[in-house]
This record gives structure tokens, sequence and C-alpha cells, in this order.
């Protein structure tokens, strides 16, 4: 008999297979736009007389679904019968007779990958559900679609970027402009899904303030790698990754003290990292150097309670403070009309999703405000206001490293960096990128592709310590820290022994992920005896269709696998049961504490790990485990090209050991080489066996696609684009000079 257990307030339920192991599910609430509709519904039910219906929803949810269908799909709660049924085409004529006119608007198109497949789905099923039912006469509905994103530029633009495919890399969209436009109208047919359809394209570049400034300050520092404890030298990324961060919250602080010295009103600083954000704020509020009081500095970010969000983005606690550090995302569909100067420090990674950012975010400050003198409303719009972009970068000092030939390619790629900013923000502001001569639209766009709705246990690790670290960073009880970040230490040292598995149903089915599948094809391939010209009858040689080789990594597809996530406990061990129970205690404070008031975002996951962690029956048990199935296709393997060279074989019991000094840092060469951003697992990477990492619910845009992908011809070297954008023809410069002095 299986006894299971349901748990209670969690998104998972837990089932006990024996003893020792327990398996979880996730638990799928109604999703919102599945709620909105059925709500609808209800509501013209019960009010025969209304003849007009808004619904909006504020999210970036289209998903994927188990069944292949996906969250649009959801909209057919609106009506109760299908729609190639005869009760169906009733219920929509009754429908059509109330409400003829169908608008639907989609904003900011391009802030999330599944913004273009959204589109392309939500334009089939409007067809499906209001057309086709109506095919052998004209349909009594007028269908309206807009679709809004004011960074998108031009129609050529918008159509290239509707029509990029079902996925695609973070890039930047080049067309030719029309020159500088404060508005502009233009009627093309877009294609969107199979069909082109009449569009009338409507485009407004301005920004709103009296004056810009615009500063590009780039803040070189020095860094000269030191020793590590064992005496050893440290590599240039240690050295990089021990005093980045205390340049940047240092070059944060000048940048800020600047601004508000030239007598900034109100100041916002962007930047993506939320606990930098809080070591800002403890920097700038305490200590001889404080420059504001800590009232008058405030945090806005996901982490932020909806409540806290909402008192900060409305006045008149909006327009009292005086520093706003905000992340993108948290700013996203909020204005502050009172800001004149905004800092926005420009990361140096996923750099076509952080210039897209760049184009949102230069638009906060904007709208009306009270002024507390006179009690009239005035507009923000009339100020003058000051964008700076801070580029923080570091100068290698070491013996062995020639300088002219260093600063040669790093002055190269600031210079690169440096043209594809200004030419995004004079794109975004005037409609061209402001080139001397060449009249282009540059516009960076994120990915495009859609994820499934898929919830890991791994989620849960990554969530908690995310928030762990956010909590920590904020202004908190000491007492309350000191239970968070005990819990954070503790989680990390227990959850860390993770595994992936995966089972194929093919029999004779190969593996790299197999140590002695990838041993067998290096050994035969660099033993001193083989052969040039190999046989391929050789199955030690064969690889397989499922497997990629991209430089030194291995991309292996799993999906043919039935897989499952696992996490063991080994509570033979005396430290790992006792931090277990550690773990659990101060889990279930976090979760339930009455005494202090711990954000919903961290109870939520550390209410999740206490339930993947405790067990029904106390008692001797050597080893537990909690295990999830994956119900998804899309999963993908990252390996080391030749990871059999890690391991040490031992003679005596023939046991192999992992050696390996920074794991950190295999996970996330490992992980870049799969996607730029997103979850990786392992969270916690602890390789007993060898480097890996995985990404499950999204298609991998792998890198191969886009060198053979003739979209993508420039993709290969910064400096190619670099002269793109500025080389002109020498003819052309030539008869540009004639005609400016004949």
């Amino acid at each position: 008999m299986t006894l299971i257990a349901i748990i209670v307030g969690s998104t998972r339920f837990k089932r006990r297979l024996n003893e020792r192991d327990y398996s979880v599910e996730s638990l799928y609430s109604p999703g919102v736009l599945g709620t909105i509709a059925k709500s609808a519904r209800k509501l013209l039910e019960a009010n025969p007389r209304v003849n007009q219906l808004v619904m909006t929803a504020a999210i970036q949810g289209y998903r994927t679904l188990n069944d292949q269908s996906t969250t649009v799909n959801a909209f057919n709660n609106l009506f109760a019968k299908k729609a190639d049924t005869k009760p169906g085409k009733k219920e929509r004529s009754a429908f059509a007779a109330r409400i003829p006119t169908i608008v639907v608007m989609v904003d900011e198109l391009a802030g999330d990958g599944a913004g273009a497949p959204f589109v392309r789905k939500l334009a089939e099923w409007l067809e499906q559900q209001f057309i086709k039912p109506f095919d052998t006469n004209q349909s009594p509905f007028k269908i309206v679609l807009i679709l809004a994103d004011a960074s998108l530029s031009n129609e050529v633009v918008l159509d290239s970027f509707l029509n990029s495919g079902d996925r695609a890399p973070d890039k930047v969209l080049i067309s030719q402009s029309r020159g500088e436009a404060p508005f502009r109208v233009t009627g093309t047919h877009t294609k969107i899904g199979l069909r082109k359809h009449p569009t009338l394209h409507v485009m407004t570049n301005s920004y709103p303030a009296s004056k810009l400034s615009i500063d590009y300050s780039i803040r070189l520092s020095p860094i000269k790698p030191g020793q590590n404890s064992d005496g050893t030298e440290q590599t240039i990324r240690q050295a990089i990754r021990e005093k980045s961060e205390e340049e940047s919250l240092t070059n944060a602080y000048l940048e800020i003290k600047g601004g508000l010295q030239q007598g900034a009103e109100q100041l916002i600083f962007f930047a993506q990292d939320k606990a930098f954000l809080r070591q800002l704020q403890e920097k700038l509020t305490t200590g001889k150097e404080a420059l504001v009081n800590r009232e008058q500095v405030e945090v806005l970010d996901q982490s932020v309670s909806p409540d806290r969000r909402l008192q900060l983005v409305k006045p008149p606690r909006r327009d009292e403070v005086r520093v706003f550090l905000m992340t993108s995302s948290g700013a996203r569909g909020v204005s502050f009309p009172k800001t004149d100067c905004i800092v926005a420090a420009i990361p140096r990674f996923n750099i076509e999703a952080a210039l897209m950012e760049v184009a949102q975010l230069i638009y906060r400050g904007r709208g009306m405000y009270t002024d507390p003198e006179t009690g009239m409303e005035v507009s923000g719009d009339n100020k003058d206001r000051r964008l700076v972009m801070l580029i923080n970068d570091f100068i290698i000092e070491r013996e062995d490293i020639d300088p002219k030939r260093l600063w040669l390619r790093q002055s190269s790629d600031l210079l690169t960096l440096l043209v594809m900013l200004r030419s995004t923000i004079h794109t975004r502001i005037k409609g061209d990128a402001g080139l001397n001569k060449n009249r282009i639209a540059f516009v960076p766009v994120g990915s495009v592709g859609d994820e499934e709705l898929l919830r890991l246990m791994s989620d849960d690790v990554l969530d908690f310590l995310r928030e762990a670290k956010i909590f920590i960073s904020d202004s908190h009880p000491q007492e309350a820290k000191a239970i968070v970040k005990k819990a954070e230490l503790l989680t990390g040292n227990i959850f860390k022994h993770f595994d992936l598995r995966g089972q194929s149903l093919e029999r004779n089915a190969k593996s790299y992920a197999n140590y002695q599948t990838l041993q067998a094809l290096v050994k035969t391939v660099s033993r001193i005896s083989s052969r040039l010209l190999p046989s391929l009858d050789n199955d030690e040689l064969q690889i397989p269709d499922n497997l990629t080789c991209i430089g030194p990594f291995w991309i292996e597809d799993w999906s043919d696998r039935q897989t499952e996530e696992i996490f063991s406990f080994e509570a033979w061990k005396t430290d790992i049961k006792q931090n277990s129970s550690r773990l659990l205690g101060s889990l279930k404070e976090i979760a339930e504490s009455k005494k202090f008031k711990f954000p919903s975002k961290l109870k939520r996951p550390a209410n999740e790990l206490y339930k993947l962690l405790s067990r029904e029956q106390e008692g001797f048990v050597i080893e537990s485990s909690t295990r999830q199935a994956l119900k998804t296709k899309n999963i993908v393997i990252g390996l080391p090209l030749d990871y059999p060279h890690f391991w040490n074989e031992q003679s005596e019991d023939d046991t192999r050991q992992q050696v390996l000094q920074d794991p950190q840092t295999w996970r996330s060469a490992l992980g870049r080489s799969l996607t730029p951003q997103g979850l990786i697992v392992p969270v916690v990477p602890h390789y007993r066996t060898f480097p890996w990492v995985a990404v499950a619910g999204r298609r991998i845009f792998t890198q191969l696609e886009t060198v053979f992908s003739d979209r993508y011809f420039m993709a290969s070297s910064e400096l190619n684009l670099l002269n793109t954008i500025l080389l002109e023809d020498e003819a052309d410069k030539n008869s540009y000079l004639n005609k400016k002095t004949g």
C-alpha cells in the first residue's frame, strides 16, 4: 500500500514510495487568463444588458503546457461551447449581437521572449473563435489586434521581430531609417501566423524632457591578481570576482554622489543585482560618507512586497523619495515624474538584452505630480533631465600580459559597446541611430522562445537562496537575519547532493553522460595506434544523433528519456543528520514565524524546502531521497568534451573521485554553453563525479545554430559589427565632401 500525504499550503503533494524515498508532484492552480475569461462569461450571463466588456492582465505568462497546448487556450473559458459545433456557433452569434467589435492589445511585445509566439497564437485563437465558425457567411465580428512596443522603432523591425521564428537568440535588428521623425504613420501588410494582415503603424519618437544630457561614464579599475590561501597565484577570473563587487559599489556611489551634488531633485539608479542594490542603499545612508538619510533611499524590485510596492509608486511617497534604486523588472509600468537624473549600470553580459532594457528604463521619469507649495498638478515632462550610462571595466596588471595588446582588444570592445549604447538610445528617442551618414535604426531585442509551465524542485532551492541573500542584505532585525543566514548556509550544504537521471526506452541507447561510453571514444581516438581514417563500423566512434559538440562542450538532447531530479540526504553522516534537523527548524521558523515578518517571497520557498526535506517517521535511515519526474520533452545536458580526464582511478576499489577546485566556475561555463539566463541545474554545484549542467523546459538555441544561420552573419565579431555601423564607402565620403564644399 502507498501512503499519500497532501501537503497543505504547498504547490506540491508528496508520495511515500518506501521507507527511504519520496516522490513529489507539482500542483498547478488555475491560470490568470483562464480565471479572467471564465469570470467574464459568468458576469455576462448574470448581466444580459451589458454590451461592453474589458479584460486586462498585467502578465508575461505565455507558456507551453504538458498537453502541448498553450496558456492562450485558457481564453476558451470565455465560451461554454466549442467553436466548431452548432451550439458554439449559436453562442458566438449571440455574443456578436451584444459585443460585435473585439479589440485585443498586447503591450511591451519585446519585453519577454514569449512575446512574438504569444501574438501568433493569439491571432490563431481570434480567427478560430470569431472568424472560422462563420466560414460560409461573413463573420459578424470585427477584430482589431493592436501590438505596441515603442522600442521596436519602425515597421520593418516590428515585422522582422514577429517573424523571427519559434526561437531566436538575443540579437540586434538593424534597418534603414527614414531619419529623425517625432511622429510617423505607415500602412503595410504584416505577417502574423500564416497570413498577412493590413496594418497601420503609428510611430512616436520623443523624450519627456525640455532638455536632455547624456553622459557615458567609463570607470576602469586596475586589477592585479594576488595569492590564494595555499600560496598559488589567483586566476584573472578570481581576481576580478574578488574586486568587482567592491569597485562596482564604489563607482555607483560616486555617480549618485555626483548627481546629487549637481542638484538632482530625484535620482534613479538601475542595476540588475537585487542584493547589490541593498548593499548600495547601506553605503548611501550609513557611516561617515552617508549622502542622505535612510528614509530618502528606497529599493524597488520584484522582491518588494506588493503592498510596499504600491506605496512606493504612488504619491505622496513616490515624490518624497530622493533616490530610488531599481532593477529594470521592478520599474516596469511605473513612472516617476520628479526624476531628473537617471543612472544605469550597463552589464557586460547578455548585452543585447541589456541594451533593450536601457531603451525602456530611460523613460521612467515622466508624468504628472503635485507641487507641494502650490498644490497644483505639474508636468514632469518639462524638466531638464540627465542620463548617465555607467560602464565598469577592469585593467589586468600582470607581468606575462602585454598591456598594449590587451588594451588594443579591450578598447575595441569598449568602443563597440559605446557605439551600440549610443545608437540604441538615439534610435529609441529619435527613430534614427544618429550616426554621421548611415541612416539606420539600431534596435536590440531579447531572445524569442517560449517555456513550458514546469516547476522543478531546483526552482525552490534557487528561489530560497536568492531571496535569502536579498533578505540578509536588506534592513531587517539582526536576529531575523541570523535565522535566514543560518538557513542559507545549511541549504547549500544539505541540498548539494543532486542527481538528474534519464532512462531511455531504447535498449541500446548511448549517452556520453555514461563514463564508460565517452572513455571508450576518447581512448579509441587518442591512442597512438589509431588510424587517421578509422573504420566507421567501429561502434565506439559512432556519435549519436542527439549529441552536438561545440568547442570544449558536448550538448546532449534527452528529449527521448524519462527524467527525474533527485535530492539525496545522507542521514548516516552525523553532521548531515544534525544539519538537516537544524535546517528544518530554521525553515519552519521562516515559514511560520509570528515574531518576525518574513516576506512572502522568502516564506514560500522556505515552506517548499521544508516539505522536500521532512520525513514522516524518524528513526535510523542510512539515506533518503526526494525525487520528481520531469514531464517535459525539452531537456538538454552540457558536458565537458573530455571529462574522463578529470577522474582519478584508485586501484584499491576502482572508484573514481572528482577533484575540482572551483565547481561554481565549471557550472557557469557549462551553463553559458546552453543558455545565457534562466534556471540551470544543479543549483548548488557539488560534483561527485564530473562537471555537468542541464536546462529543462526551454528549447535551447545553440551557438552552432547561430553560426550557420544567414540571419546572424555579423554575430561572430564585435569589430565586424563596429565597422558595419561606422565605416563609410570612400567614394560616398568624397561625394559628400564635394557637395559640402561646392
